[in-house]
C-alpha cells in the first residue's frame, strides 16, 4: 500500500477548512498514512479550534504569520520520513467526486517525469468561465495522455498528489506569484519535467474552489 500523507494548509478560515475536511471525508475513506494541518494564522485560538475539531490530524501551527511560502516550507518539513506521496490541499476546496488517489499515484509511478497529478478546479473568474475553464485559456499548452494531460505552465497548490521527491526540491522563499517561482525552479532542474492533471482535458471540474476571500498577509 502507498504511504500517503494528507497535508492541509490553512490561514485561519474556520468555515472553509471545516467544509473542506468534512467534504473530503464524505467522498473517501482513503487510509492516509498520516494527516497534517499546517496552520499559518498565527492565532492561538484558531490552533485550539483545529485541535478541538480535527483530533485525527497532527496540527503544526506558526506562532506568527509566515505567509504562503512559509506554510509550504513547514508542510514539506513536517511529514514522516516514511511518507512516499503527499495528497495536498488548501483549506478552501470541495470535492465533486471521490479522488482516485491510488490511480493518480500509478500514473506518477509510470511517468516519472511528472512532478504532480492535480485535480481540475472550477472556473474562478469571468475570463476562465467565458471559455469553459482555465485549461481552455491556453488549450494548446496541454497534451492529452492516457489517463491524464500534461503541461509546463505551472505547479499548483490546488488539490493534487505528488511524490516526496517533489517536496524535496524545496519551496522558494520569495514568491512573485503563488506557484510561479517553484515552477521555474522545477524546470530549471530538468526541462523535461511536466505537471499533470488527472483525466481528460474535456472532463468537468473535479473540485470546487470556495475560498473567494483570503485573509490578510497570506502571501508574505
Amino acid at each position: 500500500m502507498n504511504k500517503v500523507s494528507l497535508i492541509v494548509i490553512t490561514d485561519g478560515r474556520k468555515e472553509y477548512i471545516t467544509q473542506t475536511i468534512n467534504g473530503l471525508k464524505l467522498v473517501t475513506d482513503y487510509p492516509f498514512f498520516e494527516k497534517i494541518i499546517v496552520n499559518d494564522s498565527g492565532d492561538t485560538s484558531y490552533h485550539q479550534f483545529l485541535t478541538d475539531n480535527f483530533s485525527d490530524f497532527k496540527i503544526v501551527s506558526h506562532n506568527q504569520r509566515k505567509g504562503l511560502a512559509g506554510a509550504v516550507q513547514t508542510a514539506w518539513s513536517s511529514y514522516s520520513p516514511e511518507t512516499e506521496y503527499i495528497f495536498h490541499l488548501e483549506e478552501d476546496f470541495l470535492f465533486l467526486e471521490k479522488p482516485q488517489i491510488d490511480l493518480m499515484i500509478s500514473l506518477l509511478k509510470n511517468n516519472s517525469y511528472l512532478i504532480q497529478m492535480a485535480l481540475v478546479r472550477n472556473p474562478v473568474s469571468h475570463a476562465e468561465a467565458s471559455v469553459g475553464g482555465f485549461v481552455f485559456q491556453h488549450l494548446a499548452a496541454y497534451v492529452q495522455r492516457d489517463g491524464f494531460f500534461e503541461h509546463t505552465k505551472f505547479f499548483t497548490l490546488n488539490p493534487s498528489v505528488y511524490p516526496v521527491s517533489t517536496a524535496q526540491i524545496g519551496w522558494p522563499n520569495l514568491i512573485r506569484e503563488p506557484e510561479a517561482d517553484f515552477t521555474a525552479k522545477v524546470l530549471s532542474l530538468n526541462e523535461d519535467y511536466r505537471f499533470g492533471f488527472w483525466g481528460d482535458i474535456y472532463d468537468p471540474p473535479r473540485v470546487f474552489h470556495i475560498g473567494h476571500k483570503r485573509t490578510s498577509q497570506w502571501r508574505l
